[in-house]
């Protein structure tokens, strides 16, 4: 199967964005960032879902029920585009970017150091969103469990969850073995989880690739204007 796709441009991004915005149904309905990592659960499930309608809904509120937005056949197609572009990226094993928007600071200036992790939070709740949602489309094994670590690590704990302290545990635990101490590293860490669960949670059957290979030391197919090797291939 050949998957023909377009990666989404930093303008579609922000238009998509300022779109689910619009949505009637407020702050029910995920941002961008959320979205985004809503939709790369959705690639990974097994059996995937076969309609639209099975996950298109619960992005505006978590009933799936109907909400009105504006231009709603530009969002469609914008998110169909990214969930294509994704499903491409995992099939063939590859690293892609996540949509995340870095926090700032007083200045205006970009938090990439462990302070701007806080800015993953928004795209790993939208993945565990789509687990809780589909929880019987994955097999949590102790392999899978310990990828999944590699995203939930981001989530903020609740305190009043009857295991906090547990989750708590096993949080301080993972990030002592594995220390994240940059926004960079932390985006190539959720990748790095990602891709396994991949591996194993899908057919090992990749899609015919519409464009040719990237290499170690061509530009990386995101558009960071970094090498490959440097970028989304850093970790593969």
């Amino acid at each position: 199967m050949t998957e023909n796709f377009r990666p989404l441009t930093d303008e579609d991004i922000n238009q998509l964005d300022d779109l689910l915005a619009t949505s009637s149904c407020g702050e029910d309905t995920f941002d961008v960032s959320m979205l985004d990592g809503f939709l790369s659960a959705i690639a990974l499930l097994n059996p995937p879902l076969k309609e639209d309608s099975e996950w298109y809904p619960y992005i505006f509120n978590e009933e799936g029920s109907a909400c009105e937005i504006d231009e709603p056949e530009t969002v469609k197609r914008l998110i169909t585009q990214r969930l294509q572009e994704i499903r491409a990226f995992q099939a063939q094993r590859q690293f892609y970017n996540p949509i995340i928007f870095p926090l700032e600071d007083e200045d205006g200036k970009q938090v990439t150091g462990h302070d701007g992790l806080a800015a993953l939070e928004p795209w790993a709740m939208g993945f565990y969103n789509a687990l809780a949602q589909y929880s019987d489309r994955v097999d949590v094994t102790e392999a899978i469990e310990a990828q999944l670590c590699r995203i939930h690590r981001f989530l903020e704990l609740d305190e009043e969850d009857p295991d906090y302290q547990q989750n708590l545990a096993i949080r301080q635990a993972v990030e002592k073995e594995h220390p994240v101490h940059t926004l960079e590293e932390g985006m190539l860490e959720m990748m790095q989880g990602v891709i396994e669960i991949a591996k194993l949670n899908l057919p090992n059957k990749p899609i015919s690739r519409a464009t040719p290979k990237v290499g170690r030391n061509d530009p990386c197919p995101c558009g960071s204007g970094k090498k490959y090797k440097n970028c989304c291939g850093k970790n593969a």
